[in-house]
């Protein structure tokens, strides 16, 4: 990076990045404590269940309070004009179309504002189409759009990811209607079953975003938009996740030791695919070790495509156990 004559002068001038931090530090203190932020997380403490619909109204009442969503605006526009190097006190959400702040995040529920960029949508459209998806994130979400931008959205359906979905019996997307939104307008779409495509925007569509992570499925599907058959799932589950990468880096580090660790999380998730990551991980520190734990899988695991991995891991790699365990069926 080859810095301008402002940055340059910021940058030797620690009284001057000492005053930009000061900004952003007063920002903060002003929204973290302002009613529009202890109100929502109040309002979701107090849920007497905590399903999504209960979220969902929480989140409108969060976004029905348009004076101070407006003066909140209002002071980050302020802020950065008085000082070009201040930085809004709020995480980044950022993607190749998208750009814009969370504003409030916990467990249950997740609240941003964003812009979706006529132009970077422009060119991603124009530029080189490689394989598409439709993305079905698992996840209800409310839109309200501010300018919707001229933008016309094609709706999408698939059948509902639940907590025993298999791939094989996961059909395909199709589609239920296309048309164009309006400024003001407000679109929820249940991620479990539900999805829509940008198809065409005149300007930039400016929005606030509700995403409820309550009641989520347990896993993101992509279908793809030529055949609309399924291509793929990732999980929604971040500690899933991160378990996961942890299993993956013990294994890399052949820590032996963590074997135990492994067999205790095998038992312990409740979604299906990490018990099966655990299994593979497994098997690739200690194949011998892991065998008993394969053959529970393959008896036992709730989930049929489990067992029906665990037991084509047995045929192939284990054929002398799995003719053991034949014939000690058979004995019995």
């Amino acid at each position: 990076m080859i810095p301008g004559p402002a940055l340059r002068g910021w940058l030797a001038d620690r009284s001057a990045q000492d005053e930009s931090h000061r900004r952003v530090e007063a920002c903060a203190r002003r929204w973290s404590g302002h009613p529009l932020m202890t109100d929502i997380d109040r309002a979701l403490a107090a849920l007497p269940a905590r399903t999504p619909e209960a979220v969902l109204a929480a989140a409108r009442r969060f976004l029905d309070r348009g004076d101070d969503l407006s003066a909140l605006v209002r002071d980050l526009i302020a802020s950065s004009r008085a000082d070009g190097f201040f930085r809004p006190p709020f995480q980044p959400a950022t993607s190749e179309i998208h750009t814009g702040l969370l504003l409030f995040h916990n467990d249950d529920l997740s609240l941003a504002m964003g812009v979706t960029g006529v132009e970077m949508l422009a060119a991603k459209k124009a530029g080189p189409r490689g394989a598409t998806s439709i993305g079905f994130s698992g996840l209800v979400t409310l839109f309200r759009y501010v300018k919707a931008g001229g933008a016309t959205l094609s709706f999408w359906e698939a059948p509902r990811i639940g907590e025993n979905f298999v791939a094989s019996e996961a059909g395909t997307a199709r589609l239920v209607g296309r048309r164009r939104i309006e400024d003001g307008e407000e679109i929820v779409i249940d991620g479990r079953r539900q999805s829509f495509v940008i198809e065409h925007a005149t300007s930039d569509m400016v929005y606030f975003q509700a995403l409820v992570r309550t009641g989520a499925a347990p896993l993101a599907a992509e279908y793809d938009s030529r055949t609309l058959a399924l291509i793929g799932t990732s999980s929604t589950d971040e500690a899933s996740s991160r378990i996961q990468l942890m299993v993956s880096l013990l294994r890399t580090m052949e820590r032996q030791d963590a074997f135990p660790l492994f067999e205790e999380l095998l038992g312990a998730m409740p979604q299906f695919y990490t018990r099966w990551h655990i299994m593979r991980e497994m098997l690739a520190m200690d194949a011998n070790a892991a065998l008993p734990a394969l053959r529970r899988l393959a008896a036992r695991d709730p989930h049929p495509e489990v067992r029906a991995a665990a037991g084509q891991t047995l045929d192939l790699f284990f054929p002398e156990a799995t003719a053991d365990q034949e014939g000690l069926l058979c004995r019995a």
